[in-house]
């Protein structure tokens, strides 16, 4: 679980990278704590995130996308995808990787999670244009 000391050095960043109406901590006194995030896409598109912090920093983060995304085809993102980069449902949404366990280290701000999930929306968008898998734009890392 995130120490009080993670919780003020976390906040602190985004309160310098983000205006305060886009994020919310929740549950920080509970064992399931998380955070919801808006984030918009160069499209001008708006989602919503919630990071799964129970394990933060010490794991990767689950993070769920709260809006329903389909495929360019139009089916409803639900799989576990390693071309699309997704990773099953989770809360009922669509979880997405933003972080491969060889890159990840407790030192990863939440600031910099929320810059992976936003650069997935970014391609995600792009799958939507293009019919191309996000890994097609992304790749794995190895």
């Amino acid at each position: 679980m995130m120490t009080s000391e993670r919780y003020a050095l976390e906040l602190s960043v985004l309160q310098e990278k983000l205006q305060p109406n886009l994020y919310r901590f929740m549950d920080m006194d509970k064992t399931t704590p998380y955070l919801v995030m808006a984030a918009r896409t160069n499209r001008g598109n708006i989602y919503t995130l919630r990071i799964d912090l129970e394990d933060f920093p010490n794991y990767i983060p689950k993070v769920t996308v709260l809006n329903d995304l389909h495929d360019y085809r139009g089916k409803r993102l639900k799989e576990v995808s390693a071309s699309m980069h997704t990773l099953g449902l989770h809360h009922g949404h669509i979880r997405i990787c933003h972080y491969g366990g060889s890159s990840w280290t407790p030192r990863v701000s939440l600031y910099k999670v929320y810059v992976k999930c936003r650069l997935w929306l970014e391609m995600y968008e792009m799958h939507l244009k293009t019919g191309k898998n996000i890994d097609y734009y992304l790749g794995h890392q190895s």
